[in-house]
Parts: structure tokens; C-alpha cells; sequence
């Protein structure tokens, strides 16, 4: 539970996104420092789109991503020159953490501002969930609890 190791190494990741082309093999280390081996990111589109029976609006479901695929999104970025800058980055729960960066790609007219939950597990991010305003925050936050819980769950105590 570590969570300044976990800000400091995805400071330093964020920090290799400095604007200049880059191969990803020059920043691994850096992703393998803040990135839990069992890393998956919940983006908010690009699933199953349908329409919701109750409120009749369309839903997008959203897609999980691994870790060897945001590696691949990733490298992506890097290679176009992105440059990231971190905007906040703030503990909203035990192992829960609202964290805000700008992408921003001259080259390819890119200018985003994402906001995701991360949760932190052995000191790295082992989950993180793309949301959009504090509604979503707040889901994505009893989400990461009940996985620290039944983390933590997993051991046995002595009483």
C-alpha cells in the first residue's frame, strides 16, 4: 500500500512524455515501475453500444484493456511525440487514488484532458477506470474498495 512509491514512478512516467518521439523500449522500466503485472484500464467507450429498455438512451458499455494493449496504446503516444502533464493526482480512498492529465500531440492536433481512477495493490496501479464527471467517480471509487477488501480478504488473520 504504498502510494507515494506509486505517484512517484508514474510522475516519472508521465515525465518521459515529454514531447519528443520516443521508442517505448526507452521507457519500459518506468512503465514496469508503476504498472502492476495484472494491470487493466475500464475505458468509458469503444464496447457494445445498445440502448438502454428502461431509459431508452444509447449505452456504451466500454472496453477492458490489459496490459500488453495499453502498452501497445502506450508506445503510440510515444512515438507521435506526445507530451503528458500531469493535472492532480489525489487519494480518495485506502488504496484509491483520483488522478487528471492533459495528452497533448502538436503533430497530431491532440489536446485531451483524461480523468481516471486508479487503485494500487503491492504499490503499483493494478486497476484503473476512465470517468467522466464525479458520479462516475464515486462508482469507480466502491469499486476499487471492494477490491482492496476482497484483497485483503485473501489473508488470513489470527484472531
Amino acid at each position: 500500500m504504498s502510494s507515494n512509491k506509486a505517484e512517484a514512478s508514474l510522475r516519472q512516467y508521465f515525465a518521459a512524455y515529454d514531447g519528443t518521439p520516443k521508442e517505448f523500449k526507452e521507457v519500459e522500466s518506468l512503465f514496469d515501475a508503476a504498472f502492476h503485472e495484472k494491470y487493466t484500464l475500464v475505458r468509458k467507450t469503444g464496447g457494445r453500444k445498445y440502448i438502454d429498455g428502461m431509459r431508452g438512451n444509447m449505452v456504451d458499455e466500454g472496453t477492458v484493456l490489459d496490459r500488453d494493449a495499453v502498452k501497445e496504446l502506450h508506445a503510440s503516444y510515444l512515438k507521435k511525440g506526445t507530451n503528458i502533464t500531469l493535472i492532480h493526482y489525489r487519494r480518495i480512498g485506502l488504496d484509491c487514488y483520483d488522478c487528471e492529465f492533459r495528452l497533448q500531440c502538436s503533430s497530431e492536433g491532440i489536446d485531451e484532458v483524461y480523468r481516471v481512477v486508479y487503485t494500487l495493490q503491492d504499490g503499483k496501479i493494478e486497476g484503473s477506470q476512465e470517468v467522466y464527471n464525479d458520479l462516475d467517480t464515486i462508482k469507480a471509487k466502491c469499486s476499487s474498495a471492494l477490491h482492496t477488501f476482497n484483497v485483503l480478504n485473501k489473508y488470513q488473520t489470527n484472531m
